[in-house]
């Protein structure tokens, strides 16, 4: 083969490898531009998501942050107010109830929590216990 011959493909095969690589940057390029801006779509929609989670919890706590919304991130965040457990015990209904009805006029406190209380107001006569386990109602001692 002629010199003349190889340095023409030589410089050929040189050419399109300038070519292929001018396009691949163009295409990452591209491509990094793309993914900028799903990144960006991406956290809009979480930020979207973070406000939703807070109106629900809002709505569903009735009012307050506290519980599942708020501790969405992990943890507690700051103390949580006292519960006024005579204010509780006045609001009970005046027939039998069980501890979940409980729950729903406190829904943030712990299961526990509702338990001690519960068994304090037994102890103290205030409530007669019926039932046991999970049948247990309760009613006001008159």
């Amino acid at each position: 083969m002629p010199r003349g011959r190889r340095s023409a493909v030589t410089s050929g095969l040189a050419e399109l490898r300038k070519q292929a690589q001018s396009v691949m940057k163009r295409l990452q390029r591209a491509g990094k531009r793309q993914l900028t801006a799903i990144e960006r779509q991406i956290e809009k929609l979480n930020r979207q998501r973070q406000a939703l989670l807070h109106e629900i919890g809002l709505g569903v706590g009735g009012g307050s942050a506290r519980g599942r919304a708020a501790g969405a991130g992990g943890g507690r965040r700051g103390r949580r107010a006292r519960v006024d457990w005579n204010g509780v015990f006045a609001r009970l209904p005046k027939g039998s109830f069980k501890a979940n009805d409980v729950r729903k006029i406190v829904p943030g406190v712990a299961a526990g929590t509702l338990s001690q209380r519960l068994t304090g107001w037994g102890k103290e006569k205030k409530l007669k216990r019926t039932g046991s386990r999970r049948g247990t109602r309760y009613t006001k001692a008159a």
